[in-house]
């Protein structure tokens, strides 16, 4: 029932919003449309689920920026995530570093200046990985390498993997998870929300609509923390430090009567 009235409140207001003055849709988006994700009851991801809105012209530009102040410039679920990896390899350290579901050339420039040795994998949407070929092309980036899927380096070891934001998104997040726990050494998500239930509905996760980037709709997951971090505990990970998201404040109060302790989360998982 929860899931009815959401989707007939949105529909109602979008339907007032049309009618109204630009002064106006701007009031009723603001005091109405404070949410970013309404619960749904779909057992699976919408296909073609994700808008993809990167540009090579956008990602050019990123190259120019970082040319003329040598410091990445683009929004990161994680700003920190170099100074954190400073912490825990040398500069001059041979590192395997994968990036799932990347979308920003200027953290690999960023990366690339800080480490000498690194070898750099980027995973994403075949749209947004064609982009990226054609500037590894351009720009001779001889240490990245581009794959479509996990399975592309099933058979290599990486010392850290990057989620910024994006497990959320993978129809087959499990399958995912279990290949990155058997390839990775360090496994790092950010910007991911968890929450904690008794519910059995729930035990692994539920998927939500995404609606404050509307007009693009999103379909995604939030995950049953204890559900997903016993993927990695069970495969001799420890949960190095986790603590909430601040690039962000979502409002989660409409799903207070579903879970409890709803949170934006980075954390980071590691073994020997």
């Amino acid at each position: 029932m929860i899931y009815k009235f959401f989707e007939l409140r949105n529909k109602l207001l979008k339907f007032l919003i049309k009618l109204t003055p630009k002064f106006i849709k701007r009031k009723i988006k603001k005091k109405f449309f404070n949410f970013y994700f309404i619960p749904t009851n779909h057992s699976k991801l919408v296909n073609d689920n994700y808008t993809n809105n990167n540009s090579y012209d956008y990602q050019k530009k990123l190259i120019d920026d970082y040319k003329h102040n040598f410091q990445q410039n683009s929004f990161m679920t994680y700003p920190h995530l170099i100074k954190l990896l400073l912490m825990k390899f040398n500069s001059d350290e041979e590192i395997m570093f994968l990036d799932m579901g990347a979308d920003n050339i200027d953290f690999f420039l960023e990366l690339n200046s800080k480490f000498k040795n690194i070898k750099y994998f980027f995973c994403n949407l075949k749209s947004v990985n064609s982009i990226f070929k054609k500037l590894k092309h351009e720009n001779n980036y001889k240490n990245m390498f581009i794959i479509n899927s996990i399975d592309d380096v099933s058979n290599k070891k990486f010392n850290f993997i990057n989620f910024g934001s994006s497990i959320e998104y993978f129809e087959n997040y499990e399958d995912v998870l279990n290949k990155v726990s058997n390839i990775g050494k360090n496994i790092f998500f950010s910007g991911t929300t968890l929450f904690e239930t008794k519910n059995e509905k729930y035990k692994k996760h539920i998927i939500v609509k995404q609606v404050n980037l509307y007009p693009d709709i999103n379909y995604l997951y939030f995950f049953n923390k204890q559900f997903f971090f016993s993927i990695f505990l069970n495969n001799n990970f420890k949960l190095l430090f986790e603590r909430k998201n601040l690039t962000d404040n979502v409002d989660y109060h409409n799903f207070n009567k579903i879970f409890k302790n709803v949170n934006y989360m980075d954390f980071l998982f590691s073994k020997n």
